[in-house]
C-alpha cells in the first residue's frame, strides 16, 4: 500500500513539475498607446489574481511580462478604462490601445460620507485639494492648509517641536460661543491631521457651505475637512520607501544689548526719573572690560539657550496591491525631530528635548461576494514627547526673556548654579532648568479600529447601495516626570577675602518620580443607504439617507465623579435628495435631525435643512458651438441651516448644579451651607447658523480654471452668561442663555492656469484668497456709559484702547493738557487724547483701534514648472494687514526696556539711541544732541520698573504683522534608467525642498506669525529637506 501511495505521489508530482515549468516559459511584450497613437508611459501592466507580477511601461511605451498560458492580464492607467487581455500564446509585439474613460477623466468632488460628484454636479462650496501639493516635508498636514487652499486661514505661534501645529478655520471665526474649530474627518471618523502622513491621502476637501455641511448636523457649524486615505487596488504588488531628512535653522530672532550697555541704560532710566544712577565709572569699566563675570557677568540667554540649527528625520513605507478577491494597503511612518535647544550631553539627566512620532495604518478589502464588500481598517498613532523635567518650556523663554545680560552668569565660578532673589523674580536660569532639573517623557497613543460593509443592493433596484460602519477609538496619555532640583544661590557681592557672598535661593532635592494618565474612548456607529439613478438620457436623481450614533467617555487618573463620570452620546439622522437634469439644471435638499445631551428632554433634537441649486449654461448644445473657448461655467447658490449644540465646556448646561460647605458659618452663627454654583438654563437652545453661499465656477480655453463664492453666515442663540439679572432678582451667580447674535461674511477662491510648451514641458500658475470678517450683532454686557465702549456693532475681539497723540514736549505742554489718570508722567511720555472731553484721560476714553489680532486676509500664489524629468515648485503665502500692540496685550516684558525693573532684557532697537526719548540735559556727552527730545520716537523716556503710564494699550504701540513670505522653493527630479527596473525599481524621486525662506513684512524684529509674544517663545525655523522616495 505505501508503495502504491508513493508511486501516485511521484506522477503528480512529476506532473505538475512538468505543467509548472512549461507554464513559466511565455514572454509576452509589446507597445501600450492612447486614442492617439501615441506611446504612453507608466501604465500598470500585472497579471490579475497575481498582484506579486507586474510591471510598467517604459518611456517608448513597451512592456515586457513573464506570465502563465491563460492568464489575464490588465493594462491600468488613471483617466482611461483599463484593458484586460487574456494569454493563449507567446507574443513580443502586441500592441494594446487604451481608450479614455470620459467620466474618469471629469473631476470628481468628495462631498458629504465620501460621496463622489463630478465638479460639474456638485452645487455645494467644496474646494478639493490636489494631493500631489501636499506631498512636501511637514510637520502636519494642517501646517500647510494656509495660503494653499481656498477657504482656510490659519496661525502658528512656536516653532517648538510638538509645539509646531497650526490652528486653522474654515472661512474665518463666525462665532463668539465655546466651539468655533473646523470639524475634521478622515475615512467618516472624527480625527486630527496632525496623525496622518502626507502618502497616505488619497483625497482632501473642505466643505463650506450649509449644502455641503448640513448633514453632519452639529458637528458641521463651522467647516468640514474630508481625509480620505488610501486603499489597496486590484493590481499589481506596489512598494514605496521614503526617507527624508531636514535641517531647520533659528532666523527672526531678536538682538538684545550686552551688558555694558544694558548699563548705562539701566543709569539713564533711573535719572530720567530723578533717581540715583545705579552703575558709577569704575563699575562700568568692569562691566566694559568682563573683570568679573561672576557679579557683573554678560551673558546672551538666546545664544545659551539654543543652538543655530536643529535636525528632523522622516521614513515612510507602504505596500498595496490585491486581485479580485481582496485589496489591501499597510504603511509605516516615524519622525524624530530634535530641538535646537543647547543641552549638556554629559547631564545624566539628558535626554534631548524632541517629539517623535510613529504611525501604522493598514486595511483590507475583501470581497465576500459579487455585490458584497466587508473592509476592515486598523490605525495606530504614537508619540513621545521629551522635556527636561521642568516640563514646560514656555518657562524656558520666560526666564531667557527676564533674565538681563547683567543679572546672573550661566555658571557661578565656583559651580554654584543662579536662581534670582524674589525681589528679582526668583528666576531660575534657563540653562539649569533645561539641564538640571530631570526629565519629563509625554506619551500620547491612539487606536482605531473600524469594520465596515459594502453592499450592492441594485437586485431591489438599481443604483441602490448600503454602507454600514462600527468603529472604536482609543486614546491614552501617559506623562511620567523624574525630577530634581539643585541647590542655587544668588550672589551680589563679595566679602573682605574676594569671595563670593549672597543668599541661597534653594536647598538641593533628591529625584522624585510623579506621573499621570488619561484614556478617552468611543464607540461610533453609521449607516448610510445611497441610490442614484439615471432616467432617460438627461434626468439623474440621487438619494442619500445617513444614520449615526456615538458614545464617548473620558477616564482620569484621578477618578471621574459627578457628571464627568457620565459619557457624551450623539444621535443623527441626515439626508439628501439631489436631481440634475442634463448636467444643466441642478437642485439638492439636504437636512440633519441630530440629537445632543446639552439639552432638557423636549429640545434635544433639531432640524436643520438646506437647499442649493446650480445653473450650467456651458451644457446647452448651442453654447458649446457659440463659445467653444468657455469650457465650463457654473453659478450656484445655497442657503441653510447648521446647529451647533457645543456651547460650552460644562455638562447638562440646562441643569442647576449645587455646591456645599458644612464647614461654613452663616450669620445666624449655623454651620453648613449650600449654594448655586451654576445656574441652569431650562429654556436653553441651540445655537443656529443661517449660511448663505454664491458661487461661480468657469474653465476658459482649457487653460484657465477660476472658482470664486461669496459667503454670509449668521449665528443666533449663541450661549452667553448674563449679565442684565436686576439684583433683586436674588442670584448667587449669574444663568447663562442663548442670548448672542453675530455675523460673519467673507470670500474665497482660486485660479489656475496651465500651459503646455511642449510635450516635454509645461507650466502651472495657482493662486488662492481667504477674507472672512465679522461683526457682533447682540452681545449682552453690563451697561455701557458711551456708545463707543460696546461691543454690539462692532468685530468680535476687536482691541481698544486709547489714541495716543504722541509724547509730551514739555511741562508746558503737560500742563496745557488733560489730567492723565495713570500714574506720574514727564516730558517724553505718552501723551493721550480727551475723547469725551472731559478733561481726565481715564477707561471712558478707550475707543475700538483695530480689527482683532487673528487675520482676516489670507492668500497664495505660485507655480509649478515641468521639463521632461524635473520639476520645480514656487509658492508665496501672504496675510493681509493684521494689527497688534507691543504694549499692552500681555507680553510688555519682551518690548518695554525694564518693565520689570531689575528683571528683562533690552532690544538692541531701544539702545540705539536714536529710537528712545532722550531728555536734553541727560549728562552723556556720546549721544548727540540732535538725537535728544525725538518727538518721532519708537519708545518713550526711559523708566526703571513700570511705568503705568506708558504701558497703556494705545496707538503708540500699534504695529502691523502683514507679510509675504516665500513659502515654498522645492526641485523634484524622477530617476528611472533601465537598469533601475531591472533590478525590481520602478523609478526614485529625489526632492529638495525649502519652506519658510525669505519675508516681507513692517514687522521686522520677529516672524509675523509670532510678533505678539515679543520673543516669549521658540522661533519659527526655515526648513531645507532632501527627500528620497523609491517606488518598487
Amino acid at each position: 500500500m505505501k508503495n502504491y501511495l508513493y508511486k501516485i505521489f511521484l506522477i503528480v508530482f512529476c506532473l505538475t513539475f512538468k505543467v509548472s515549468s512549461y507554464a513559466q516559459k511565455l514572454i509576452v511584450s509589446g507597445i501600450v498607446d492612447d486614442e492617439k497613437g501615441e506611446p504612453m508611459i507608466g501604465v500598470t501592466v500585472y497579471i490579475k489574481d497575481n498582484p506579486g507580477k507586474g510591471t510598467i511601461t517604459d518611456l517608448n511605451g513597451h512592456f515586457k511580462l513573464p506570465v502563465n498560458r491563460g492568464d489575464k492580464v490588465e493594462f491600468t492607467y488613471l483617466g482611461y478604462t483599463p484593458y484586460e487581455w487574456l494569454v493563449l500564446k507567446e507574443e513580443n509585439d502586441k500592441k494594446i490601445s487604451l481608450k479614455p474613460n470620459v467620466k474618469q477623466m471629469d473631476e470628481v468632488v468628495v462631498e458629504a460620507y465620501g460621496t463622489k460628484n463630478r465638479r460639474i454636479t456638485s452645487t455645494g462650496a467644496v474646494t478639493s485639494v490636489d494631493v500631489s501639493t501636499l506631498q512636501t516635508p511637514a510637520t502636519s498636514i494642517s501646517n500647510m492648509l494656509g495660503g494653499r487652499v481656498a477657504g482656510v486661514i490659519s496661525t502658528l505661534g512656536s516653532g517648538e517641536p510638538g509645539k509646531n501645529i497650526s490652528e486653522f478655520w474654515v472661512r474665518g471665526i463666525g462665532t463668539f460661543g465655546y466651539n468655533s474649530g473646523a470639524l475634521v474627518l478622515i475615512d467618516g471618523l472624527e480625527g486630527s491631521l496632525n496623525d496622518i502622513d502626507p502618502a497616505d491621502v488619497e483625497s482632501f476637501s473642505v466643505l463650506k457651505d450649509a449644502s455641503a455641511t448640513a448633514m453632519y448636523g452639529i458637528r458641521g457649524a463651522n467647516g468640514v475637512v474630508l481625509v480620505t486615505t488610501k486603499r489597496g487596488k486590484s493590481e499589481k504588488m506596489r512598494f514605496t520607501a521614503r526617507a527624508n531628512t531636514t535641517l531647520s535653522w533659528m532666523k527672526d530672532m531678536p538682538d538684545y544689548c550686552g551688558s555694558y550697555d544694558y548699563a548705562k541704560l539701566t543709569n539713564e532710566a533711573l535719572w530720567d526719573r530723578g533717581e540715583e544712577m545705579k552703575y558709577g565709572q569704575k563699575e562700568l569699566n568692569i562691566i566694559r572690560y568682563n573683570l568679573d563675570p561672576d557679579l557683573y557677568p554678560n551673558v546672551n540667554w538666546r545664544k545659551v539657550l539654543l543652538n543655530n540649527d536643529s535636525w528632523e528625520k522622516t521614513y515612510y513605507a507602504s505596500v498595496e496591491g490585491g486581485g479580485s478577491l481582496a485589496n489591501y494597503f499597510i504603511s509605516l511612518n516615524y519622525s524624530n525631530e530634535t530641538s535646537a535647544y543647547k543641552q549638556d550631553k554629559h547631564s545624566k539627566y539628558y535626554e534631548g528635548v524632541s517629539y517623535n512620532t510613529f504611525g501604522l495604518r493598514s486595511n483590507i478589502n475583501l470581497k465576500l461576494t459579487r455585490t458584497t464588500n466587508l473592509y476592515v481598517g486598523t490605525t495606530m498613532n504614537k508619540t513621545f514627547n521629551n522635556l527636561p523635567g521642568q516640563s514646560d518650556t514656555n518657562a524656558l523663554w520666560a526666564a531667557a526673556t527676564q533674565l538681563s545680560p547683567l543679572l546672573v552668569p550661566i555658571v557661578y565660578s565656583n559651580g554654584a548654579y543662579p536662581k534670582t532673589s524674589s525681589g528679582v523674580g526668583s528666576v531660575l536660569s534657563p540653562y539649569v532648568a533645561l539641564n538640571y532639573t530631570g526629565m519629563t517623557k509625554n506619551e500620547y497613543t491612539q487606536y482605531l479600529q473600524t469594520l465596515s460593509l459594502d453592499q450592492d443592493l441594485g437586485f431591489l433596484t438599481s443604483g441602490l447601495r448600503l454602507n454600514a460602519q462600527v468603529a472604536y477609538t482609543s486614546q491614552n496619555w501617559f506623562d511620567e516626570t523624574r525630577s530634581i532640583y539643585p541647590e542655587t544661590w544668588f550672589y551680589d557681592v563679595r566679602d573682605a577675602k574676594g569671595n563670593l557672598s549672597g543668599t541661597r535661593q534653594s536647598t538641593r532635592q533628591t529625584v522624585a518620580y510623579s506621573s499621570w494618565r488619561d484614556q478617552y474612548r468611543r464607540y461610533y456607529l453609521q449607516s448610510t443607504l445611497f441610490w442614484n439613478r439615471q432616467f432617460g438620457e438627461k434626468h439623474n436623481v440621487k438619494a442619500l439617507v445617513h444614520f449615526e450614533m456615538s458614545d464617548d467617555k473620558t477616564a482620569s487618573q484621578g477618578g471621574n465623579s459627578g457628571m464627568n463620570a457620565i459619557p457624551i452620546r450623539y444621535e443623527g439622522l441626515s439626508g439628501q435628495v439631489g436631481y440634475d437634469y442634463g448636467d444643466i439644471y441642478l437642485l439638492d435638499f439636504n437636512f440633519g435631525y441630530t440629537g445632543s445631551e446639552n439639552f432638557q428632554p423636549g429640545r434635544q433634537f433639531g432640524f436643520f435643512p438646506s437647499v442649493s441649486g446650480g445653473w450650467v449654461p456651458t451644457s446647452y448644445e448651442w453654447m458649446k458651438k457659440q463659445l467653444p473657448w468657455l469650457n465650463y461655467f457654473k453659478i450656484r447658490a445655497s442657503y441653510g441651516l447648521v446647529g451647533n449644540d457645543r456651547i460650552s465646556s460644562k455638562r447638562f448646561p440646562y441643569l442647576t448644579s449645587i455646591g456645599e460647605d458644612d464647614n461654613h458659618i452663616t450669620k445666624w452663627n449655623g454651620t453648613g451651607s449650600i449654594w448655586e454654583t451654576l445656574i441652569g438654563a431650562d429654556n436653553l437652545k441651540w445655537e443656529q447658523a443661517k449660511k448663505f453661499d454664491l458661487g461661480f465656477e468657469g474653465k476658459l480655453f482649457k487653460k484657465f480654471d477660476f472658482t470664486i463664492d461669496f459667503y454670509r453666515d449668521r449665528r443666533d442663540g449663541i450661549f452667553q452668561q448674563r449679565t442684565q439679572v436686576p439684583d433683586f432678582v436674588g442670584l448667587w451667580n449669574m444663568p447663562y442663555g442663548n442670548v448672542g447674535s453675530m455675523v460673519s461674511w467673507g470670500s474665497d477662491g482660486n485660479i489656475t492656469f496651465t500651459q503646455n510648451l511642449n510635450k516635454d514641458a509645461y507650466f502651472t500658475i495657482r493662486a488662492n484668497y481667504t477674507y472672512a470678517t465679522n461683526k457682533v450683532n447682540y452681545f449682552e454686557e453690563a451697561d455701557t456709559k458711551y456708545e463707543y465702549n460696546s461691543v454690539v456693532g462692532r468685530p468680535w475681539g476687536y482691541q481698544k484702547g486709547y489714541i495716543a497723540l504722541g509724547l509730551f514736549k514739555d511741562k508746558a505742554d503737560i500742563e496745557n493738557s488733560p489730567t492723565q489718570t495713570f500714574g506720574s508722567y514727564l516730558p517724553g511720555d505718552i501723551k493721550y487724547k480727551d475723547i469725551n472731553g472731559d478733561g481726565v484721560i481715564n477707561s471712558d476714553d478707550q475707543v475700538p483701534l483695530s480689527y482683532s489680532n487673528y487675520p482676516r486676509l489670507m492668500y497664495g500664489f505660485g507655480g509649478e514648472f515641468h521639463w521632461k524629468k524635473i520639476t520645480v515648485n514656487v509658492l508665496f503665502k501672504g496675510q493681509g494687514n493684521t494689527y497688534f500692540y507691543k504694549i499692552g496685550s500681555g507680553s510688555d516684558l519682551g518690548w518695554m526696556p525694564f518693565y520689570g525693573g531689575q528683571v528683562g532684557n533690552i532690544l538692541k532697537l531701544a539702545a540705539n539711541p536714536a529710537n528712545r526719548w532722550i531728555p536734553a540735559d541727560y549728562p552723556d556727552a556720546s549721544i548727540p544732541q540732535s538725537l535728544r527730545e525725538n518727538a518721532d520716537a519708537e519708545f518713550p523716556r526711559l523708566s526703571y520698573g513700570v511705568n503705568a503710564n506708558n504701558d497703556q494699550l494705545s496707538t503708540f504701540w500699534k504695529a502691523n504683522r502683514r507679510y509675504l513670505k516665500l513659502q515654498e522653493v522645492s526641485v523634484y527630479y524622477r530617476l528611472d534608467p533601465p537598469f533601475l527596473q531591472k533590478s525590481g525599481i520602478s523609478y526614485i524621486d529625489l526632492a529638495l525642498v525649502g519652506t519658510n525662506l525669505i519675508t516681507w513684512s513692517p514687522e521686522k524684529m520677529f516672524d509675523p506669525d509670532q510678533a505678539t509674544s515679543n520673543g516669549l517663545s521658540y522661533p519659527i525655523p526655515g526648513r531645507v529637506s532632501f527627500q528620497l522616495t523609491v517606488h518598487f
